[in-house]
């Protein structure tokens, strides 16, 4: 008789299926006999929960609203399982017990991060232009991710106001193997410091662990805190010193265990044995709720989050109750055995979906597919070089091999942006500098965003930025000095064709949502809040430095957002003061001051929230796969040159009035007297990048009226204006 093959309980019936199954399933099956006796598949389990919700999250905000958190749970769980790995076993010296955890560490990390890395910069190189903002600082965390600091990075990209869109990062959420691969360096050396790693009692160890560990978890929420609490979110969040809080949680739960019994009962001498499981039940239920339906306050769903998951790696036993047979599913095991893969590929795949088809109802499941297909065989990779056996270089010597490996990566990718930028790009937009309204810079020059634009809650610079902020290739032209807030830095690309155009230098500094010249009040009073304290003190700032480098025959060109605030009854009477007092500090170095009247304002136009590459059809992103707000955006002249009278009267006065203040007025330039509406684009190309900032394209259609303009002022005329609207009140 022969004998009958018995098949696996989720093993499908059907034999096509069945090849499929065994693709996914068969790595899984083979690497159950290296986890051990001590193995918990129901942490698997709430791996799964947390991957899943991270998913869920990146495809749609809407699903699982908090699913973000998931690396939170992440963060305990890991606290956990390296407390254990480096507890669980024995070492003969310190030196043995470092070179074994670390060992282990690259195996289990770095192949499947590596590869990840190379591949994904390859296919970002196809499908993204090297003339975007985001090509460098996307390219950079790559390499970043590599050596476990990208969260550093992303931090210092995010801390700006015109921060970089991550979205569109493929590499922004390796900011949390940033975070872990941090804790790793520095959790064993303190195990050290408590007396593992050598002979010893290991009940007094365990104690000055626990205790020491507390402390540091105290003095690390207290610091997440601080940050959360002062506007500092940054932060609290990508900082490993204010997320230790929560890998401390994971740590002591493990601590618990071991002290309340021994690795292998669970920690059975634990009070409340017998209610254990409907406890975990519970638990495990308002993780979900939490992460699907986030509380009034963000900062109590982290905390909740982080405590409830240290409390089922404490109560939760195999096989016992609802959470533990829940968790320790098959498939669900299996999601949580493949969560560092699917949690390496997953954001990838999305970003690379947002650059070419989109993120859609028709791409949604193509996304979903793709990143199983390649979770799977990134498994294949981990399970390769974390068990494999031999006498092969990435076995015998990991501490070498990876590390190197890592640097012949990095190079890979300093290579598709260094000599071979560009070759790899398929779309038809290769020579064409990408339309931003975020990073800028006027080539040759020091002058850009990152020098020349500050967030409204930033310091101020010591030296007032003058030397990085300002391009002097003719010392004996006029300089034109542009101030102001994200409208003068919108101007950028008109600064930089006025500068190769020689008959100027140019200087270019601003402060977002800062208004030049400062005047209140601000409607809601809004000028008080945290975020513009210091606009009043920036002001301040600029005018001295100002008044210190002013020849005769340079210009100051103010452009603010003064409509936003500006009220003819209210606010009117200090706008007018504060102009003629900036006036007269700039007449006194036989200067003039140029005013921007105000553009059209799209009220109800948000910000785009993507590069505006995007809105241009390539043979990888068709037409159908172009977002609404790619359409054009519009609003009916005769109302906004209303909307705008008691400004524009304020204004054509002065310029009337007070010979050293002259009015250029973009409005006409942008949209045309005859048109009955105005639009965010001209022709074919846009020229706001939102309801009232320019694109660059925008602020080069200036160029001419405005080098009229100055020619005109240089000329004598009355009133160097390009002739103005009349104001409501004269028409």
């Amino acid at each position: 008789m022969s004998r009958q093959r018995h098949r696996h309980p989720l093993e499908p019936p059907v034999p096509l299926l069945g090849v499929v199954w065994g693709f996914f399933y068969e790595p899984l099956r083979r690497s159950a006999p290296q986890r051990g006796g001590t193995y918990r598949p129901e942490i698997d389990g709430l791996r799964a929960l947390a991957v899943l919700a991270v998913i869920a999250n990146h495809l749609n905000q809407a699903v699982a609203r908090e699913g973000f958190l998931g690396v939170d749970i992440f963060f305990v769980i890991s606290g956990y399982v390296v407390t254990s790995s480096l507890l669980a076993r024995q070492a003969t010296s310190p030196l043995s017990f470092l070179r074994s955890f670390y060992a282990r560490r690259f195996k289990r990390l770095l192949p499947a991060l590596i590869v990840t890395v190379v591949l994904v910069a390859l296919l970002f190189c196809l499908f993204v232009s090297p003339g975007e903002d985001l090509f460098h600082p996307s390219m950079r965390t790559g390499i970043a991710s590599l050596f476990g600091i990208s969260n550093l990075y992303l931090l210092r990209q995010g801390a700006n106001y015109f921060s970089l869109d991550i979205s569109f990062n493929p590499f922004m959420h390796t900011w949390s193997l940033g975070v872990e691969e941090q804790f790793y360096l520095f959790w064993p050396l303190l195990l050290l410091a408590c007396g593992f790693g050598r002979a010893g009692a290991e009940r007094m160890r365990q104690r000055r662990l626990a205790f020491v560990t507390l402390l540091l978890l105290v003095a690390s929420l207290a610091l997440y805190l601080r940050f959360s609490l002062n506007a500092q979110v940054d932060q609290a969040f990508y900082l490993m010193p204010s997320r230790f809080w929560q890998l401390a949680m994971g740590c002591l739960a493990y601590l618990l265990h071991r002290g309340g019994g021994t690795v292998r009962d669970l920690g059975r001498a634990v009070p409340i044995e017998s209610h254990r499981s409907k406890i975990a039940t519970g638990l495990v239920a308002a993780l979900v709720l939490l992460l699907v339906i986030p509380l009034p306050l963000s900062l109590l769903n982290v905390l909740l989050i982080t405590v409830f998951t240290a409390m089922l790696l404490v109560l939760m036993q195999p096989g016992r109750g609802l959470a533990a047979s829940l968790l320790g599913h098959p498939w669900i095991v299996a999601i949580g055995l493949l969560s560092y893969s699917l949690y390496l590929w997953h954001w990838p795949i999305i970003v690379l979906a947002r650059w070419t088809l989109g993120v859609n109802r028709l791409t949604i499941l193509p996304i979903l597919v793709a990143t199983l297909i390649a979770a799977s065989l990134s498994y294949r990779l981990e399970i390769l070089f974390r068990y494999g056996k031999g006498e092969a270089v990435r076995q015998s010597k990991p501490l070498l091999f990876f590390p190197a490996l890592s640097l012949a990566a990095a190079g890979v990718v300093v290579g598709l942006q260094g000599p071979f930028k560009g070759s790899l790009f398929t779309g038809r937009f290769k020579a064409e500098a990408a339309e931003s309204s975020g990073n800028k810079k006027i080539d040759g020059t020091p002058i850009s965003t990152a020098n020349c634009f500050l967030d409204p809650t930033a310091p101020l610079p010591p030296d007032h930025g003058s030397e990085r902020c300002r391009a002097m290739p003719n010392a004996d032209h006029p300089t034109l000095y542009v101030e102001g807030d994200s409208h003068a830095h919108a101007l950028m690309a008109l600064a930089q064709q006025i500068l190769q155009e020689g008959s100027h230098n140019v200087s270019l500094f601003a402060r977002g949502g800062c208004l030049t010249p400062y005047f209140s009040p601000w409607p809601g009073g809004r000028q008080d809040d945290d975020r513009y304290k210091l606009c009043r003190a920036h002001d301040s700032s600029r005018a001295k430095y100002l008044k210190s480098v002013l020849k005769p025959g340079d210009r100051v060109v103010v452009a603010s957002f003064v409509r936003g605030p500006f009220d003819s009854v209210d606010s009117g009477p200090s706008y007018r003061n504060s102009v003629l007092n900036l006036a007269r500090d700039v007449q006194s170095k036989g200067a003039s001051l140029v005013l921007f009247a105000p553009l059209p304002l799209f009220a109800d136009t948000a910000e785009i929230a993507f590069p505006l590459s995007l809105c241009r059809v390539e043979w990888f992103r068709p037409s159908w796969a172009l977002s609404d707000a790619c359409q054009p955006a519009r609003v009916k002249r005769d109302r906004e040159i209303s909307d705008t009278g008691p400004l524009r009267d304020l204004l054509l006065a002065l310029d009337r009035e007070v010979p050293a203040i002259k009015v250029f007025d973009p409005f006409p330039i942008i949209c045309p007297v005859g048109q009955e509406f105005c639009s965010s684009y001209s022709g074919s190309q846009r020229i706001f990048s939102d309801s009232n900032h320019l694109t660059d394209a925008g602020a080069r259609k200036l160029y001419p009226s405005f080098r009229a303009f100055l020619a005109r002022i240089d000329a004598g005329s009355p009133h160097g204006s390009s002739s103005p609207i009349p104001s409501s009140s004269s028409r």
